[in-house]
C-alpha cells in the first residue's frame, strides 16, 4: 500500500511537469521558438558539467537572439471581433454600419490599433456607410511574422483583407491617419480602380517634426529599449500628442497602451521594424502619383501637430493641387480622437458631397470650411 508520502511525491512531480509545460508552452508564445529553447538546455547542461566557458557562448548567443526579437510568427488570443486567416498574417478586424452602406476602409497609426479608428467609424456607420476598421500586422490582435515591414508588407495585408472578405469590386473611400496615411496611398497607388476616395490625417510620408526614427538603424540599442522598455521607448510621450492632456479620453488611450505593451507580444517587434523599414519620410513619388489620379481626395491635419507638421499638409497639397485642405485649430496629432467630432463631421460632408454628385471632380485647389473646436 502507498504510504502519503508517496502520494505527495506524485502530486508534487505532477505540479511540477503541468509548471514546466506551462512555462514551455508560454515561452513559444512570447517567441522562444524551440532553438532558443535549445540554446537555453545546452547552455544549462554544459553549466552544470562544469564546461563554464561553453555555457558562457551559448548564454551569449541566447540574448542576442532574444535582444534582437525571437523568430516566428507571434500572436495575442481573445480578440473581441473577426479574424481573418490571410497569407501575410492573420489579421483582426471589425465592420460596422449597414451592408448597403457606401464602403469606407479605415486605417489606424503607427502604434495604433482598430479601437482607435472606431469612435470614427462608429459615427460614419451612424451616418449609412459601411466601415472596415482593422489591426495592422502585429498590432493588436493581428498576428506578426519576422519579417521587414515596409510599405508593401502593409498594402499585401489590406489588400488580402478587402479580397477575403469579398469587397475588392467595392471602390471604398480610403481614410488613413499617421502611418495608415503612408499605408492606404501606398495601397491607392496598387490599386487605384479601388478607390473611391482619399482622405489624409496627419499622414506620414514627409519630413517629421523630428528624425528620431532613424536612431532604430543603430544595431542592437534599439533592440533593447524595443523589447524591455516599450513604454518608455515609444509611448511615453502620448500626451504630447494632445492639446488638452486632462481629456478622459486621453487617460482612457493610455490605460490602453499599458494593457497592450504587457499583453501584445508583437508590438514591440513591428514597432521597431516599422519605424527601421517604412518609407516615414520619404512617400513623395507615392503622392505625386496620387497627384495624377482622378479620385477625389481630403488631407486633414491639427495646426499644431508636433508629430507630423503642418507645414506637410501645405506639401502635401502642393503634390495633389485637386485635395480639400482643413486645418483643425489648436489639434495636435491626435485630433482624429480629440477632435472625432469635428473629423467625423468634416468627413461626412466631403463623402455627402461625392455621393450627391459622384462625377464632380472638386475644384482646383478647392478647400472646404475648417470645423470649430466648440
Amino acid at each position: 500500500m502507498e504510504g502519503p508520502s508517496v502520494k505527495r511525491c506524485d502530486v508534487s512531480l505532477l505540479a511540477l511537469a503541468h509548471a514546466m509545460r506551462s512555462t514551455v508552452f508560454q515561452m513559444c508564445e512570447l517567441g522562444w521558438e524551440w532553438p532558443n529553447v535549445g540554446f537555453s538546455l545546452a547552455a544549462w547542461t554544459s553549466f552544470m558539467s562544469s564546461y563554464r566557458f561553453v555555457a558562457t557562448l551559448l548564454l551569449f548567443v541566447l540574448v542576442v537572439r532574444l535582444v534582437r526579437f525571437p523568430e516566428g510568427e507571434m500572436r495575442r488570443n481573445g480578440a473581441p471581433h473577426s479574424l481573418a486567416k490571410l497569407p501575410t498574417c492573420l489579421t483582426h478586424y471589425a465592420i460596422v454600419g449597414p451592408p448597403d452602406g457606401s464602403l469606407v476602409i479605415a486605417c489606424h497609426g503607427f502604434s495604433g490599433d482598430l479601437s482607435h479608428t472606431m469612435p470614427l467609424a462608429r459615427r460614419l456607420a451612424h451616418a449609412g456607410h459601411r466601415v472596415l476598421v482593422y489591426d495592422l500586422v502585429g498590432r493588436g490582435f493581428s498576428s506578426c511574422r519576422d519579417r521587414h515591414h515596409a510599405a508593401e508588407l502593409f498594402v499585401s495585408q489590406l489588400a488580402e483583407l478587402v479580397l477575403a472578405l469579398g469587397l475588392a469590386d467595392r471602390p471604398a473611400h480610403l481614410v488613413g491617419i499617421s502611418l495608415g496615411g503612408g499605408v492606404v496611398s501606398a495601397y491607392a497607388t496598387y490599386f487605384p480602380r479601388r478607390v473611391a476616395s482619399l482622405t489624409l490625417i496627419a499622414s506620414v510620408g514627409l519630413p517629421l517634426c523630428t528624425s528620431a526614427h532613424v536612431l532604430t538603424k543603430i544595431p542592437l540599442v534599439p533592440d533593447l529599449l524595443f523589447r524591455f522598455a516599450l513604454w518608455t521607448a515609444v509611448v511615453a510621450g502620448l500626451e504630447h500628442e494632445w492639446a488638452d492632456t486632462s481629456n478622459a479620453s486621453l487617460d482612457a488611450m493610455l490605460q490602453n497602451y499599458r494593457d497592450r505593451v504587457r499583453w501584445e507580444p508583437a508590438l514591440g517587434r513591428s514597432l521597431l521594424s516599422t519605424a527601421r523599414h517604412f518609407p516615414l519620410e520619404t512617400l513623395h513619388d507615392t503622392f505625386a502619383d496620387i497627384g495624377r489620379a482622378a479620385y477625389p481626395v481630403m488631407i486633414l491635419w491639427g495646426d499644431n501637430d508636433r508629430t507630423c507638421p503642418v507645414a506637410n499638409a501645405a506639401t502635401l497639397r502642393s503634390y495633389i493641387p485637386r485635395a480639400h485642405l482643413i486645418v483643425v485649430p489648436g489639434a495636435r496629432h491626435c485630433v482624429y480622437t480629440e477632435f472625432c467630432p469635428q473629423v467625423a463631421s468634416a468627413l461626412l460632408s466631403f463623402l455627402r458631397t461625392l455621393l450627391d454628385s459622384p462625377d464632380a471632380a472638386a475644384p482646383r485647389g478647392a478647400a472646404l470650411a475648417a470645423p470649430t473646436t466648440a
